[in-house]
Formats: C-alpha cells, sequence, structure tokens
C-alpha cells in the first residue's frame, strides 16, 4: 500500500536542519565566525590547491554575492588568503586556508565527527551507509523536480 509521505518527510528534514543550525550556532559563537563560514572552511580544507567564490556558491547552493561579501570578512581576519597579486580582476581567484584557517577547519572537522558520532551511535554502520547513499538519491531527485518546475515557470 502507497502512502503519502512528504509532510512527514519534510518535517523530519526541517526539524533536523533546524537543530543543526543550532548546533552550528552554538560552536560558530565559540569560534567567533558566522554560521555561512563553516561549509566554506570545510571545502578550502579538503580543497587545499584552493577554490573560487564561484565554486563556493556552487557546492554549497549559496548566492555568490554572499560568498563574496563574506569572503572579504574571512579575508581581513586572516582566515583565507588568494595567492594572486596580479593586476587582473578577483573575480575567479582561488581562495585557500591561511594557517589560521586551516587550524579553524581542523577544530570544525573535530568538533562535525563528535556531533556525527554522537547523533549516529545507535544506528547500524550497514544502515547509516544506506541511509546515506538514499538521502544523496533523494537530494538529486528534488533538485532535478525543483529545477524542471522553475523552468516551466518561465
Amino acid at each position: 500500500m502507497r502512502q503519502e509521505r512528504f509532510e512527514e518527510f519534510a518535517t523530519l528534514i526541517g526539524g533536523i536542519y533546524g537543530d543543526i543550525r543550532r548546533i552550528k550556532a552554538a560552536h560558530t559563537r565559540q569560534l567567533g565566525l558566522k554560521e555561512v563560514h563553516i561549509f566554506w572552511l570545510y571545502l578550502l580544507r579538503m580543497h587545499p590547491e584552493g577554490l573560487s567564490a564561484s565554486q563556493l556558491a556552487a557546492a554549497g547552493k549559496s548566492d555568490r554575492s554572499l560568498v563574496s561579501r563574506e569572503m572579504d570578512a574571512l579575508l581581513e581576519q586572516g582566515i583565507v588568503r588568494t595567492r594572486e597579486n596580479s593586476g587582473r580582476r578577483r573575480y575567479g581567484w582561488k581562495l585557500e586556508l591561511t594557517e589560521k584557517g586551516e587550524a579553524l577547519a581542523e577544530t570544525i572537522s573535530q568538533v562535525a565527527i563528535e556531533v556525527q558520532d554522537r547523533v549516529s551511535r545507535d544506528i547500524d554502520r550497514q544502515e547509516l551507509e544506506s541511509f546515506y547513499k538514499t538521502l544523496r538519491t533523494l537530494s538529486v531527485n528534488f533538485e532535478n523536480l525543483a529545477r524542471e518546475l522553475a523552468q516551466g515557470e518561465k
């Protein structure tokens, strides 16, 4: 028997997202960062060769102008840097972590592992792997459907 589960799914996902934001907020205050910085620092840690603001925006599904504004603050704080010193425009320049940024990213990673371990402690490893595989598939399918619906509005 097929059941309509969308509202339960949306409520659960929304609730989890809200809890994640509260957990991030508690830790970011301690680190002197904003919530939006966390994922970008994580990405830059995973890509030591650097990423452009456009790449960070695309990966985080966020607005490029938000990334640019916030990166200015991280540049001023000495958390990220650019290697480019040419007369070119800043557009497309690769951003990378400084030593201070690497230390912050490592702290963020450790906190993330602690949170991850704590919230998944009662879940069998195979079930968790299956869950993430399913969640990735749902994410792609929702993104495709949202894109289709947006294109239909044009």
